[in-house]
């Protein structure tokens, strides 16, 4: 897997993500989903704990709940590369009018050749942290 490949996911999913909950995109719901693992979990900011199903359970109504939201990525760094696993950490900052939450997010990747960019999500860590 490449670095490029790796970016270009991140920034993808999280595009996919913004235009389901800021516009109810339809395709973009399931593009997100679709690039989660069946195994996939993450911890949220509160601390709980989703499987794949809740997450997309929350999401399912969720469409459209942010109009305008956008999240913008930064700071994306590589700490593992190997050949079926990747480790990610990024910022991401959602803007929504003149509202900006931010987080570092860590995120397992594994390797999948019929995925988007080569690539599914595993597993999602995320903390909150002040916009800088």
């Amino acid at each position: 897997m490449s670095a490029d490949a790796l970016v270009r996911e991140v920034r993808e999913l999280h595009d996919d993500l913004g235009g389901w909950l800021g516009t109810a995109d339809d395709a973009a719901r399931e593009r997100f989903l679709g690039q989660q693992h069946p195994d996939f979990s993450m911890v949220t900011l509160d601390g709980d704990i989703l499987t794949r199903a809740t997450l997309a359970d929350r999401l399912r109504g969720a469409g459209g709940a942010v109009p305008g939201l956008r999240i913008d990525i930064d700071d994306i760094e590589i700490l593992v590369r190997a050949a079926q696993t990747a480790v990610v950490r990024f910022r991401e900052r959602h803007r929504h009018g003149e509202t900006v939450t931010s987080r570092l997010t860590t995120a397992v990747l594994l390797t999948d050749p019929a995925a988007r960019n080569g690539l599914r999500w595993r597993s999602v860590h995320e903390t909150a942290c002040a916009d800088k």
